[in-house]
């Protein structure tokens, strides 16, 4: 049995990024399920099982699944598990503006890194600019020595250069991965060059490698906060949640991290759980094609399966 869906074209994508006004996606809808980034547009989920049995289906190939739109069979490019090992980049805020939290930062990271073993792990500092302190480790040892590295920058931080290096140390892995992002943050003022720019343009590159994005804001206990101007950390931190699919918290600064990335860890963990029973199929389709209706078929006999264009499957 086939799955129909709302298609969204791809050549709408980055107008609706580009309107800043980042507050409401038009979304691809699979049965009703939550919505996603419309990047997800050659990428979806397959959660097949054995009729008879109940058994999770884990080695669907390419010749068993037919991608249509509107009718039309799409080039199916790979089939494969959906639980790609995890590339993971940390960017910290280590400009003076989290000064007090300084020390809390490294503890609350040293437990981040202890709750995800065997992960690769990259660590970012973006005082007074990016400065990577650690990049692909998988040894507790590498990523101490990278913590211990990390020192007071300068008034300022580079949060979107921060971003955008991310996005390039990403892009030259072109093995099989899962990259996560979490940036820790205080309200600090960014200094990046053409920020505006240049986070849209990170933005869609970080869509179209799959990213998702966890955000830990630091934010003074300051009285009128509620009157206060948006920080370019927490417009960042909103954005990326609602395009990645990922989370954002927010705890007084000089508090400890140890629980909100103990609970960013949990997240990972749990997303990496479920993809482990699905698979990932990708295919190609003509930007330039008005919307359509997407239709997926699993030739195998005696399966039935389940279709989401992010692997979050409704409850």
């Amino acid at each position: 049995m086939g799955i129909a869906t709302p298609w969204h074209a791809a050549s709408s994508r980055s107008a609706r990024i580009r309107t800043r006004a980042f507050t409401v996606l038009a979304v691809l809808v699979v049965w009703g399920l939550r919505a996603t980034p419309a990047e997800a547009q050659w990428r979806l989920y397959v959660q097949a099982f054995e009729r008879s049995t109940g058994a999770i289906v884990t080695d669907l190939a390419v010749p068993e699944v037919i991608v249509r739109e509107d009718g039309f069979a799409l080039p199916v490019v790979d089939v494969r598990p959906a639980n790609l090992p995890t590339k993971l980049v940390v960017l910290v805020d280590n400009s003076r503006t989290a000064a007090r939290a300084f020390d809390r930062i490294r503890d609350g990271l040293r437990t981040f890194f202890g709750r995800m073993p065997n992960q690769e792990v990259s660590l970012l500092a973006l005082s007074p600019r990016p400065r990577w302190l650690v990049q692909g480790a998988i040894g507790q040892e590498e990523i101490e020595a990278g913590l211990r590295r990390m020192e007071l920058g300068g008034r300022s931080m580079r949060l979107i250069d921060g971003l955008a290096e991310a996005g390039d140390w990403i892009a030259e892995d072109d093995g099989p991965h899962r990259p996560v992002i979490v940036l820790v943050a205080s309200s600090g003022r960014d200094r990046s060059d053409d920020r505006n720019e240049r986070f849209l343009d990170t933005v869609e590159r970080l869509l179209r490698q799959g990213v998702t994005a966890h955000t830990l804001l630091m934010l003074p206990p300051a009285p009128g906060s509620l009157q206060r101007r948006l920080s370019v950390a927490e417009a960042v931190g909103r954005d990326l949640e609602e395009f990645t699919g990922g989370s954002q918290a927010t705890i007084f600064l000089g508090s400890r991290l140890d629980d909100p990335l103990s609970d960013i860890a949990t997240r990972i963990g749990r997303r990496n759980r479920e993809l482990s029973r699905q698979h990932i199929v990708r295919f190609e389709r003509p930007n330039d094609l008005p919307p359509g209706r997407i239709q997926v078929d699993v030739l195998r006999l005696g399966l039935r399966y389940v279709v989401s264009a992010d692997g979050k499957l409704a409850e």
